[in-house]
């Protein structure tokens, strides 16, 4: 049995990756043969009032030269300074990278960003707005049942995704 503050290490590092791929969705341009970060002010703002953890994040990314090696750095970087020995014991942190539940709640959030693709690229959402969609997507009750399926199965089970079309 895991304890709270596992759970809630779980779900903080769960949400800065989710932040990090909202943010990337969005606010990655092309410029010459270079992916660059440009969050606009206003998002900044809204961020900062909305998210004032996400912020820093946003500092570390906006107007930045991206690629995955520095994107994975950074959000890593984020989380040590934010979460591993500061809001949490030094040693929950790295215990969540392993566990099956961020790396459920990884992929759930990878499934749905790509079952949902077309709608959200329909206008730039607030990442309010895509955690909120995300929860409601979760509480379907053929995702529920995908989500128990898969933390019950075995190691290297084949479970197929839940058919569900509902936009949330």
């Amino acid at each position: 049995m895991k304890n709270k503050a596992f759970d809630r290490a779980v779900d903080d590092v769960s949400e800065v990756f989710m932040f990090d791929n909202w943010m990337r969705f969005y606010f990655i341009f092309e410029e010459g043969k270079k992916l660059i970060v440009k969050v606009p002010q206003d998002v900044v703002d809204q961020i900062e009032k909305d998210f004032p953890t996400m912020h820093g994040l946003v500092e570390l990314f906006n107007n930045e030269e991206i690629d995955q090696q520095k994107s994975t750095q950074n959000v890593c970087a984020f989380i040590g300074a934010r979460f591993d020995g500061t809001k949490y014991s030094d040693k929950i942190v790295p215990k969540v990278f392993d566990s099956k539940e961020f790396k459920i709640e990884t992929y759930l959030f990878n499934l749905w960003i790509k079952g949902h693709e077309s709608y959200l690229e329909t206008e730039v959402m607030g990442f309010a707005d895509w955690k909120e969609l995300y929860a409601g997507w979760k509480e379907q009750d053929e995702v529920k049942d995908y989500i128990s399926r898969l933390k019950n199965a075995g190691s290297g089970a084949a479970i197929q995704p839940p058919t569900c079309t509902t936009i949330q």
